[in-house]
């Protein structure tokens, strides 16, 4: 295939899947292998994270305005009841960092994981088992609404979340960096909804 109709097909894959909570990069290393691309291959690899960067790079302006008011907010909080280590904008900060470091430690690992097809698959598989038992689980309660007397005490916006809340959606994003095939997306969402939020 024409390296341009290639790229596009690519673009299309990455650009369906970014905004869904499933792997975008499981989905491209399965579409490169569809289309018997080494999966060893530096520019492959690199191809695969580059190509995710149109997605990254909109997300600053799709939010300009929430971030602003993070901004001019820090570091008392919307609501002045929060410090520099708990307003949301180093809360961010720190689940970055615990994402981070054994994600750089880990670094030959992730290499070799994107390369590996069973990998891939079983997280794609294991991910959305997880999703569907997560939300299946948090749905129960809310059924009686968020006010219902046994409703636990739950996180509604972001603005209220606590260290504990972000250092665990950190740590559950190392499996995301480890496994290709877990989403993000879906590690975030499904860690918010084990913490509470």
């Amino acid at each position: 295939m024409n390296d341009y109709l290639l790229s596009v097909v690519l673009g299309i894959i990455e650009g369906l899947t970014e905004f869904l909570p499933v792997s975008s990069t499981a989905h491209l290393r399965i579409s490169e292998a569809i289309f018997h691309l080494s999966l060893s291959d530096g520019y492959w690899k690199m191809y695969s994270i580059v190509i995710q960067l149109g997605a990254i790079l909109c997300l600053p302006v799709y939010f300009r305005d929430r971030i602003a008011k993070f901004l001019s907010t820090f570091p008392r909080g919307e609501n002045g009841d929060r410090t520099i280590f708990t307003h949301p904008l180093s809360l961010v900060l720190i689940a970055f960092v615990v994402t981070a470091i054994p994600a750089f430690l880990l670094t030959k690992v992730i290499g070799k994981n994107l390369e590996s097809m069973p990998i891939i698959g079983w997280s794609l598989v294991v991910g959305g088992i997880v999703m569907w038992i997560v939300d299946a689980a948090k749905a129960k309660p809310e059924a009686a609404g968020p006010e219902a007397p046994s409703s636990p005490i739950r996180t509604w916006n972001m603005e209220a979340m606590s260290l504990g809340q972000a250092v665990w959606i950190g740590l559950c994003q190392i499996l995301s960096a480890v496994f290709p095939g877990t989403s993000r997306s879906m590690a975030t969402i499904a860690a918010g909804q084990l913490a509470g939020m």
